[in-house]
């Protein structure tokens, strides 16, 4: 039985909510979210108004959903739903997440930096659940709503927990790691995503190092790699972090990259964990990923942890879904492996899984990339760098979503036949029909541009056999959708 997490009476204290009079008698809550589809018995329902819908209007089927009170500015007494008014959802529930962090007596560890923030999170995540009760925030729950729902539902009994914190504009990062008051903080490292939004990656590197500005003493873990480490280093200092530990490829790295070979299963790694030599497995495909498992360890030592045995765990975490997850199948009646990276892209995170392809780690036969989203002026720079190593990987086909890398590559024309689509629906039709037996097919794009809704039809239809109907018959019959 799920322990509960608060009763209402609880909520409304923390939030000086009032209850509603309604019938419903509320339970205690054992979850809490805006999506009214994921509720059930023990769910607080928060009901954030947003951009395309207000969460209001999903009163009814949070209640047909079993829900057992809601988050309201505006109560609906004519719906059988215990509910909670508060004047303002976004900031009732963050006030209730800055309760949950108080209650929380764990370690609490956060992770930002411009790229592979996820997967370390849950790479993190899956070594600490060997070490104790462990809560981390769910996907990418890493933004001005994320983080507080994440921290609201935070078990007070939990040994660790792990937060991912993003930011898009200076000063979020700031807001946010004062309600998350890490412990220990790690960052990836710097690199021009979201670059639309900052004068330079000097800015980028700067709204980064806000982490810092949350925490009371506590460990930074920095790639010594990263250019701007001296800058993120002096802004741990300043903030008043009481060490730094770092990972990296040089000698001076207190955990130290030194060999990291690709294999059919991910890579083999060769490491020293703070003067103790090592060799382990990781699950995960990329020069990156062996990078920030280092990260990991590094956060695992500073817990008070052994590294040495947490690495020994990491073969069994293996790419994850849209960021390098690898699916096998029949698609089109031929057997097909699709590599999954399309959760989102930048510079960076591009040209860390094009390079696997440049050594021959990896191959691909059709690659479908859709454009990388929010680099302002260095847009069209950033698009011409990808198509150039495109072109160096050769892959028989590239199919195109969006104008930036269709004028790239109509610039670059390079000898690879491309394909330039009009959109997802029309690439996935275009890579119905160009598939061939055993291909394999890498799609990555930023979440905006389309490429996530390629892989979701694609996997769709994905079969262990040979189908009666091939996807390509799908397609035609308008039953292949690209949502």
């Amino acid at each position: 039985m799920t322990a509960h997490l608060w009763t209402v009476d609880e909520i409304c204290t923390h939030t000086n909510g009032i209850m509603a009079e309604t019938a419903m008698v509320p339970a205690p809550i054992d979850h809490i979210t805006m999506d009214s589809r994921m509720c059930r018995k023990g769910s607080l329902f928060v009901a954030l108004p947003g951009a395309q819908a207000d969460g209001h209007d999903f009163l009814a089927k949070a209640a047909n959903g079993d829900a057992s009170a809601a988050l309201v500015a505006t109560p609906d007494t004519s719906i059988n739903l215990a509910q909670i008014v508060v004047p303002d959802c976004l900031a009732a529930l963050t006030a209730l997440a800055v309760a949950g962090r108080n209650r929380f007596k764990g370690s609490m560890i956060a992770i930002t930096g411009s790229v592979g923030k996820t997967g370390t999170k849950e790479m993190l995540a899956h070594l600490l659940r060997a070490c104790g009760q462990s809560h981390a925030n769910e996907g990418n729950f890493n933004n001005h709503i994320g983080l507080p729902l994440s921290l609201a539902a935070l078990p007070k009994d939990s040994q660790f927990a792990i937060q991912e914190i993003g930011m898009n504009h200076a000063g979020e990062i700031a807001s946010l790691t004062r309600i998350a008051q890490p412990d220990i903080a790690m960052i990836t490292r710097i690199a021009a995503a979201h670059s639309g939004h900052f004068d330079s990656i000097d800015a980028i590197a700067d709204a980064k190092a806000e982490i810092f500005e949350g925490m009371h003493g506590g460990t930074a873990v920095l790639n010594s790699d990263d250019p701007f480490f001296p800058k993120l280093s002096e802004a741990a200092k300043s903030a008043g972090v009481s060490r730094i530990v770092t990972f990296g490829s040089h000698s001076d790295a207190e955990f130290c990259l030194l060999s990291a070979r690709q294999d059919n299963d991910g890579m083999n790694i060769e490491a020293d964990l703070s003067g103790v030599p090592v060799s382990f497995h990781l699950g995960m495909s990329g020069q990156h990923w062996a990078m920030n498992s280092l990260g990991v360890l590094a956060c695992i030592y500073a817990l008070g942890e052994d590294p040495v045995a947490a690495s020994n765990d990491l073969a069994s975490f293996g790419d994850i879904a849209g960021r390098g997850a690898r699916h096998s199948g029949f698609f089109n009646g031929h057997a097909i492996s699709v590599i999954d990276d399309s959760y989102n892209a930048s510079p960076a995170s591009m040209s860390a899984a094009l390079a696997p392809f440049l050594t021959g780690a990896r191959h691909t036969d059709i690659m479908v990339l859709s454009d990388m989203l929010e680099l302002g002026s260095d847009s069209a720079a950033a698009h011409d760098d990808i198509v150039t190593t495109v072109a160096s990987i050769a892959p028989r086909h590239v199919i195109t979503i969006g104008a930036n890398f269709a004028h790239a590559f109509a610039k670059a024309a390079p000898s690879c036949d491309v394909i330039i689509a009009d959109d997802p629906a029309h690439a996935t039709d275009m890579l119905a029909r160009l598939v061939q037996t055993n291909d394999t097919i890498f799609i990555k794009g930023s979440k905006g541009s389309g490429a996530w809704r390629v892989t979701d039809a694609v996997l769709s239809v994905l079969t262990d056999k040979t189908p009666a109907t091939s996807a390509a018959s799908h397609l035609a019959k308008g039953k292949l959708h690209v949502t």
